[in-house]
């Protein structure tokens, strides 16, 4: 999906990454590929990491400095 979604409510910055908890729904934005619904599987609380269960595609890790943005869905 190329457009943000109505229930991209609001973009998480990877400091706001700890506030997240198992079973969350969120989006993942990566420029060029589009928007992934997902759902958060495990939270880093010392850094800025998340593992994202993706429909349809499967687990990824997510470093702070990599070039997505994660968005709640609400």
């Amino acid at each position: 999906m190329q457009f943000k979604p109505e229930t991209a409510s609001e973009r998480l910055l990877p400091e706001q990454w700890a506030d997240l908890s198992r079973g969350d729904a969120v989006w993942i934005h990566e420029e060029g590929w589009g928007y992934d619904a997902g759902k958060v599987d495990e939270v880093s609380r010392h850094h800025e990491l998340l593992w994202i269960e993706l429909v349809g595609r499967g687990r990824r890790l997510i470093c702070g400095g990599d070039p997505v943005q994660v968005w709640a869905r609400g």
